[in-house]
């Protein structure tokens, strides 16, 4: 039997005796889910998924580069499958599928288009919530991974035995169902309140940290009125809102006078965007007017705020 011949039904069934090997072999459950998951998805097929991997990897179709898996910490792992490029002028295309990093693209197969920055340096970008994103990065060999409610970076490195055993047919299969149930659309069209909750959790973070040192928990409020779209895409909420934040924070650090001020004072912070930088100490709510235009926040809110505390 030719490859491009070999039914769904053997593809789907190889993948789950692959889930079941590693099962035996004590890995965690989140690998287990995605060979039972894949063959799932390989079975209910509307196509033959073997004769779309051959037909792909044909004579006479663009070359590319192979197809791998990157490990991480914890079981986190990253499968890049490459696609051929639409045309030989176009950039290189993958699809990227990460398990077990607790994020919204666990599961998910998102397809990514590469592009060299320099020697030795690309980008994997796709497009989350209607902004673009950079999911991998590469960097003299190393690479470094990118995910939503992820603060910092993570490493993952290639995984020689867990790129031999891929199937880059049972990932294609996956994607060719998320694409038509809607699942990557819903990924990639920008979500006003999942980004603003996720702006809220960069924010908490910084809001922590100033209520550590200065002894305080103000309330905390946005005008979220004044914030458009662009502005929840594009800027970090935490460095907008939060400098002031950060501001006190390191002045309740200095001196304990600066911290007994600031917890005497500032019953409430507001934060929204304006045309321009100002803060006004009303009572004991302290606003804040962030802006596109404005430079040097920390500085501005440090001048105002060693005069007014």
């Amino acid at each position: 039997m030719a490859p491009s011949e070999l039914p769904n039904a053997a593809i789907a069934d190889a993948l789950e005796e692959l889930g079941d090997l590693y099962e035996l072999d004590g890995a965690i459950v989140h690998r287990v889910l995605a060979y039972r998951n894949a063959a799932k998805a390989v079975r209910e097929a509307s196509v033959s998924v073997a004769a779309l991997a051959w037909a792909s990897s044909a004579h006479g179709a663009p070359s590319r580069p192979p197809s791998k898996v990157l490990a991480g910490p914890e079981g986190l792992t990253v499968t890049v499958v490459s696609l051929p490029p639409p045309a030989a002028d176009q950039t290189s295309q993958v699809l990227v599928a990460v398990m077990g990093s607790g994020t919204v693209f666990d599961g998910k197969v998102i397809s990514h288009k590469i592009e060299d920055v320099g020697p030795g340096r690309q980008s994997f970008g796709t497009t989350y919530h209607g902004r673009a994103w950079n999911t991998i990065v590469l960097r003299d060999s190393a690479y470094s991974l990118y995910l939503p409610g992820r603060r910092n970076e993570l490493r993952v490195r290639f995984d020689e035995k867990r790129s031999a055993a891929l199937k880059p047919e049972a990932i294609w299969a996956v994607y060719q169902k998320q694409k038509s149930d809607g699942t990557l659309e819903a990924l990639a069209t920008f979500d006003r309140p999942a980004e603003v909750a996720r702006q809220l959790k960069g924010l908490q973070e910084v809001f922590d940290g100033f209520a550590k040192s200065c002894g305080a928990r103000p309330a905390l409020k946005l005008d979220w009125v004044s914030f458009s779209d662009a502005d929840i895409q594009e800027l970090s909420f935490a460095s907008y809102c939060g400098e002031p934040l950060e501001v006190m924070h390191r002045l309740c650090d200095e001196s304990k006078e600066a911290r007994t001020a600031v917890a005497d004072k500032v019953k409430t912070f507001t934060c929204a965007m304006g045309k321009s930088l100002k803060m006004e100490l009303t009572g004991s709510t302290l606003g804040w007017t962030t802006s596109r235009l404005g430079s040097n926040l920390g500085d501005f809110a440090r001048q105002y705020l060693e005069k007014a505390l």
